[in-house]
């Protein structure tokens, strides 16, 4: 089940099990103020009305999550996965993707999907997803200012949506 995050509280055992992956990444030195600076960041996000955590759930488990917010790296308009994470042992079971495609789908428009170089993992995954959800309509794109890839695509151009010359 896919639904939208209802409160804080419940996702930060999880958004710390994410920070603990995502920081092999990253040069962290104090892990423990990284992580309290993005849980207070994630809060920050919850309350913002421009932003949205979308929570993935299997027998009432959070398993997973997709954040959404209009911070974009390339685009000048429309929306970002902020935060996106699927618990290893719920990998590679289509979850992820589902995830991923509903909420593309609950955000009409511009997208933008930004990954850092280092997490090779991650740029395939979103590579395959965003080539299957825009069958092939997207762009991968890298700029100086950020060292990683960003897969830019527009949900209203997908073609299941053009029927002749009407877009629906």
């Amino acid at each position: 089940m896919i639904a939208r995050l209802e409160t804080i509280q419940d996702i930060i055992p999880i958004f710390r099990e994410y920070l603990g992956w995502m920081r092999k990444f990253y040069t962290i030195y104090n892990f423990d103020a990284w992580c309290e600076g993005g849980i207070k960041n994630l809060q920050d996000d919850f309350m913002a009305e421009a932003r949205v955590i979308y929570v993935l759930k299997e027998s009432e488990s959070i398993v997973g999550f997709a954040q959404v917010n209009q911070h974009l790296r390339f685009n000048g308009d429309g929306f970002a996965m902020a935060e996106f994470y699927i618990q290893k042992q719920h990998g590679r079971s289509g979850q992820g993707r589902k995830l991923a495609e509903y909420s593309f789908d609950k955000h009409p428009g511009p997208w933008e999907v930004a990954v850092t170089l280092k997490n090779k993992d991650a740029r395939m995954f979103w590579r395959k997803v965003v080539s299957s959800y825009t069958t092939g309509q997207f762009i991968e794109k890298s700029k100086a200012s950020f060292k990683g890839t960003g897969f830019l695509f527009n949900t209203h151009l997908r073609p299941c949506d053009i029927k002749g010359d009407i877009i629906y």
